[in-house]
């Protein structure tokens, strides 16, 4: 009995610390799963928060995107251009802005050069040159123009002989998207109008349709209405 009572303190302290490192243990372990699940959740909401922000413009107010092209030297440049604006605004090029195919071309440094030239807006309107694109692959069109009778007025052709002394000529024949682009009316009566041609010969408007942000806008159908807050800015 004596012994019991000797005992029993030190064994009830003993106890009441092991119960406290029980509920220490525990405590601590919820504490840093609501931390952990906390901050997953705060870095989830702030980048939602930053996504929206950048992709969703208030009202009155253009896109970050459209901004930036907004603001660039080169369209403020253009703003003030006759043929641009006329361009900007046309149905045709709306249409034909929301081919890839054409708007890559915008951005070819050969198509770039070749639109210039009144030589080669000719030669794009002949059947026979047509013919020639819708055949495939370069080399099956280089084959069949040197061998086909069909083509004997495209290769005598004083603007084709011409033009096939050029680089970027030789170039352009051989992309898969100018050869898109020719079976287009619309296409090969843009490349008519000299005042198409005319922005090519500008620095500026190459430069523009070259940016990628441009060209994105531009599949968006949003042309006109970069025209339009232009002008309201």
């Amino acid at each position: 009995m004596t012994s019991l009572r000797k005992w029993r303190f030190p064994i009830l302290i003993g106890s009441g610390l092991i119960a406290a490192g029980v509920l220490f243990y525990f405590s601590k372990t919820h504490i840093s799963s609501d931390k952990t699940q906390g901050a997953i959740g705060q870095r989830d909401v702030y980048r939602d928060g930053q996504v929206n922000t950048a992709d969703v413009a208030t009202p009155g107010s253009a896109p970050v995107a459209t901004q930036a092209i907004l603001e660039s030297s080169e369209f403020k440049s253009l703003a003030k251009n006759q043929a641009f604006q006329e361009l900007m605004k046309d149905a045709s090029f709306a249409q034909l802005s929301r081919e890839q195919s054409f708007v890559q071309l915008l951005s070819d440094r050969s198509f770039q050069t070749m639109a210039q030239s009144r030589m080669f807006a000719e030669l794009v309107r002949m059947d026979a040159f047509k013919q020639a694109m819708a055949m495939g692959s370069a080399q099956e069109m280089q084959t069949r123009m040197a061998q086909d009778f069909h083509f004997n007025a495209l290769r005598q052709d004083a603007r084709f002989l011409e033009l096939t002394k050029t680089e970027a000529f030789n170039r352009l024949i051989r992309t898969e998207a100018f050869a898109h682009m020719m079976s287009n009316g619309m296409f090969v009566g843009l490349l008519q109008r000299a005042s198409f041609q005319g922005l090519f010969k500008d620095a500026a408007f190459a430069n523009l349709v070259s940016h990628a942000a441009f060209q994105q806008a531009l599949l968006q159908g949003s042309a006109a209405q970069m025209m339009a807050q232009a002008r309201v800015e």
